[in-house]
């Protein structure tokens, strides 16, 4: 195979990338004001109701948009149509004018939102009280421990890799898949606040799913450059990159190809609940694929540069 000189535009894609993730976080923020709300992180309301079978996902997410309530509606159990409605903190006021417009006779008396919101239900689907399973109120402050763990997590998994990879391999390639790493999870931020994405527990297990995938193709492509660069010192490191991502290239693009297969399944035929997870894994794979040749590799080149041009 003829060798592809993929360091030739080094600059210019880690240029496109760096202006990709500052567009993203400047839309997030500039636009939308931060990352879209969720309960999971945000804090909300949370039932779980079992419906008449003639009810279906359909209507009850046609019902709250049209009394303009912001929910996630779930389904847990097909056979016994049973739902999990998730609110943000945002529709409280609605749930509050709505509630008051329930009839005196058929509402109880209330002080707190998730009673209101289960009365609200109640009375739309005529549901009797053993028919709502549970109700919770998710308030922010477990919102902000699970901000906190993820944040947690994704740090201690970075920290482990960059060891386990100083361990492994030379210190220059270890800088440059960590900061390849970094880059990947910072695209995919962008990528949850510009498309307004709710962030969840699962988009936690995503950026997690995307670390080990990411880091694993960036071992094999720097396993090829420390074998190709072994006796060669006077060989310039760009010609043994390019040589390297060259003969790992099928590889990368088939191992890549069918992990897309596998998540464009879930996409397609899988639960409405995972498509974010899945749309995030199919981001992810894109992105790590393009970091192993495009960032991880220039980032070795220009460190070893830098290196020589200070100790010359």
């Amino acid at each position: 195979m003829h060798n592809i000189n993929f360091t030739k535009y080094k600059y210019f894609t880690l240029s496109f990338s760096l202006f990709a993730i500052v567009f993203g976080f400047v839309v997030t923020f500039a636009k939308y004001g931060g990352f879209a709300h969720s309960l999971d992180f945000n804090g909300g309301l949370r039932t779980v109701v079992e419906l008449p079978a003639d009810k279906t996902r359909n209507d009850l997410e046609g019902y709250f948009q049209s009394k303009k309530i912001e929910a996630v509606v779930i389904l847990l159990e097909k056979e016994k149509n049973i739902y999990q409605l998730d609110i943000g903190l945002g529709s409280l006021e609605t749930i509050e004018s709505l509630y008051k417009e329930i009839p005196e006779e058929s509402r109880e008396s209330s002080t707190s939102a998730i009673d209101r919101f289960v009365q609200l239900v109640r009375y739309e689907y005529k549901l009797p009280k053993e028919k709502v399973l549970s109700a919770d109120q998710v308030g922010a402050v477990v919102g902000g421990e699970l901000t906190e763990v993820g944040i947690t997590l994704l740090l201690t998994t970075l920290a482990i890799i960059l060891l386990y990879l100083s361990i492994r391999s030379q210190f220059k390639f270890a800088l440059a898949s960590s900061i390849a790493l970094v880059h990947d999870i910072l695209m995919t931020l962008a990528l949850i606040g510009f498309l307004q994405i709710k962030p969840s527990v699962p988009i936690i297990a995503a950026l997690l799913t995307l670390l080990g995938y990411s880091i694993n193709d960036k071992i094999v492509v720097f396993d090829r450059i420390r074998e190709n660069a072994h006796g060669k010192d006077n060989l310039a490191l760009s010609n043994i990159i390019n040589v390297s991502i060259t003969q790992t290239l099928g590889r990368t693009i088939n191992t890549s190809f069918t992990t897309m297969i596998s998540v464009v399944a879930i996409i397609v035929g899988g639960a409405v609940e995972l498509y974010d997870f899945a749309f995030i894994l199919l981001f992810g794979v894109i992105v790590g694929t393009y970091s192993s040749i495009y960032i991880a590799a220039p980032i070795s080149e220009i460190y070893d540069q830098l290196r020589k041009k200070r100790f010359a």
